[in-house]
């Protein structure tokens, strides 16, 4: 008799920290972008060998241009697109805490905006 398994790809990711909305000054309309140091932390397990991808998505008005940093990646999203960052496999959770810089699109006025930026992974 023959016993096999197979084991399912997954790969989940988990906000641990992300702010709900931003606050846009006249001094960061006057400088054309916002700098957000620490400002995304989330974990990613995943267990496909072949590793995983990090998804960000679109941008709403007024943010024309998003950088993410962590460690030694830098992703740019802009405007309608989506960004995408393959990362290999890693035995447990991947901690990761990015800063992130908001180009603000021409026009913008200060207020208070909804978070931008989506985050998600998918296994490759």
């Amino acid at each position: 008799m023959a016993v096999s398994t197979q084991v399912i790809g997954r790969t989940l990711l988990t906000m641990d920290r992300q702010p709900s909305s931003l606050v846009v000054t006249d001094s960061d309309v006057a400088r054309g972008y916002i700098d957000l140091p620490g400002a995304v932390q989330f974990q990613v397990r995943s267990n496909v060998r072949q590793g995983y991808m990090i998804r960000f998505d679109a941008l709403p008005e007024p943010f024309a241009r998003a950088q993410v940093e962590w460690n030694q990646t830098q992703v740019v999203v802009g405007g309608a697109d989506q960004a995408f960052v393959a990362q290999p496999y890693a035995r447990g959770a991947t901690a990761i805490h990015a800063s992130v810089r908001l180009d603000l699109a021409p026009q913008t006025a200060a207020g208070t905006y909804p978070w931008p930026l989506t985050v998600a992974a998918d296994s490759l």
